[in-house]
């Protein structure tokens, strides 16, 4: 799905001449994101379009209760956003478009002591073995945010970019037990456990926050 919505996107920074009003940026980007390449096209004096594709990866250690987790987090995704500038001159823009899911976490865990507590109860780590949990968002999730940056240039040159917005969209928990034979007290109380984290998540956690920060050479 990704590669038609690009195409189809940035297939318009061929539908206006190359003029001082309608610019071409391309820069890069780093922020919750990932790290990014970005082209812009400003194609009327209020309205610019742009895409980006984000990448980036890392492994860390994360403590979460009496659970030590061994952390993979990555960014393997893209924006497809149409800016809104409200003087017509500015740099100052209002965003809406769609992105994708902005980042996939693994973690593999191991108890901090000789036991593993899931819904209040207490097993031992041997019954338990080894805990994999995940969290993945929708594949796609609208967007919408402001920020300051346009293409817009009558001589080229450097320009700061800066995002601020969301992703619309709760992510998914997963969460399971290397020992626990389905239909088990102990699957029952991971599965337990792993609902009580959704529910906290569904309740605290209905968008993913969105900060970038960039700069860009416009021509």
């Amino acid at each position: 799905m990704r590669r038609p919505v690009l195409l189809a996107l940035l297939s318009a920074f061929t539908v206006a001449p190359l003029t001082a009003q309608a610019g071409l940026s391309v820069g890069g980007r780093a922020g919750t994101l990932g790290l990014g390449l970005e082209a812009a096209k400003l194609i009327t004096p209020n309205i610019a379009v742009r895409g980006a594709i984000y990448r980036y990866s890392r492994e860390f250690d994360r403590q979460e209760s009496d659970v030590e987790f061994n952390v993979d987090l990555k960014f393997d995704g893209y924006t497809g956003l149409v800016d809104f500038f409200p003087s017509g001159g500015g740099s100052f823009h209002l965003t809406g478009g769609i992105m994708a899911a902005p980042a996939e976490i693994d973690g593999i865990g191991q108890p901090s002591g000789d036991s593993y507590t899931f819904n209040g109860v207490t097993y031992t780590a041997a019954e338990v073995g080894t805990v994999n949990g995940t969290v993945r968002w929708k594949k796609t999730m609208p967007y919408a945010g402001l920020g300051w940056g346009t293409p817009a240039s009558k001589s080229g040159g450097l320009t700061f970019l800066f995002d601020l917005g969301v992703g619309i969209g709760k992510p998914t928990i997963g969460l399971t037990a290397s020992s626990a034979v389905p239909g088990s007290t102990l699957a029952q109380d991971v599965e337990a456990e792993r609902q009580q984290i959704q529910a906290d998540v569904n309740k605290y956690l209905k968008v993913y926050p969105v900060v970038n920060l960039g700069l860009a050479i416009r021509f």
